[in-house]
């Protein structure tokens, strides 16, 4: 039912964008930060463990930089910020020319009965059929079967910015015993620290079919290589 409220912004064909982002990834600048709905943190890419014939693609963003201590609480949701995830299909000689294959584009909606932005809409994911939609919050599927969600998540990247941190500040003086790894890091000496560990993230999850994607050729698949951008209408 839900489905079938969502308003004509994102009803409409992804083909009119705003102006990028001129900003650096996942907090990075001010000017990044100042747009937590497009400020992107991390693309991931692998295959189902559920079917090996197809690939995930997951795109994080809106995550702020704080204490470790802190906890994200609320999914950023935005109509009017476009997120593509690139794909590009290495060419017969196995190189690639940076220009997208394809071009996944992603889209949150209002929902007329509640008033808020509530739902997504997928257009150009390889395999699925067609566009489809559903609620955030919800594992919603393609005509093909095609699963996709978004909502909020547990924050994957695994980063250890104290160590980060302290490695460059050790670049001022002379080389730490052991090098600047064992020092900042303390490999093999103690736990790993996760600087984003307990922190959340915004999250859209889609299915990719493998075969739509890069098809075999004499039992051999071309190489992809993906990138995520975000644009802002500009009115």
């Amino acid at each position: 039912m839900l489905r079938r409220l969502l308003l004509a912004s994102v009803l409409a064909p992804f083909i009119i964008l705003g102006s990028g982002a001129i900003a650096a990834d996942h907090a990075e600048s001010p000017g990044a930060d100042a747009d937590q709905a497009a400020d992107l943190a991390d693309v991931f890419l692998f295959t189902s463990p559920e079917n090996p014939r197809r690939l995930v693609a997951a795109i994080t963003y809106g995550g702020r930089s704080g204490p470790r201590s802190r906890i994200d609480q609320n999914f950023v949701c935005d109509t009017r910020v476009v997120y593509v995830l690139n794909i590009e299909r290495a060419n017969a000689a196995g190189t690639f020319a940076n220009q997208p294959t394809f071009q996944v584009a992603g889209r949150f909606g209002t929902v007329v009965a509640t008033g808020r932005c509530g739902a997504l809409r997928l257009e150009n994911v390889p395999g699925a059929g067609g566009t489809f939609d559903g609620p955030i919050d919800t594992v919603f599927t393609s005509s093909t079967g095609l699963k996709a969600f978004a909502g909020l998540r547990n924050d994957p990247f695994f980063f250890d910015a104290e160590g980060y941190n302290g490695m460059v500040a050790a670049f001022d003086g002379p080389a730490p015993a052991g090098g600047y790894l064992v020092n900042a890091f303390g490999l093999g000496q103690r736990a790993r620290r996760d600087s984003f560990a307990n922190r959340n993230v915004s999250v859209i999850v889609f299915e990719i079919d493998l075969d739509a994607v890069a098809p075999a050729v004499n039992g051999v698949r071309p190489k992809i290589q993906v990138w995520a951008t975000t644009a802002r209408k500009a009115s």
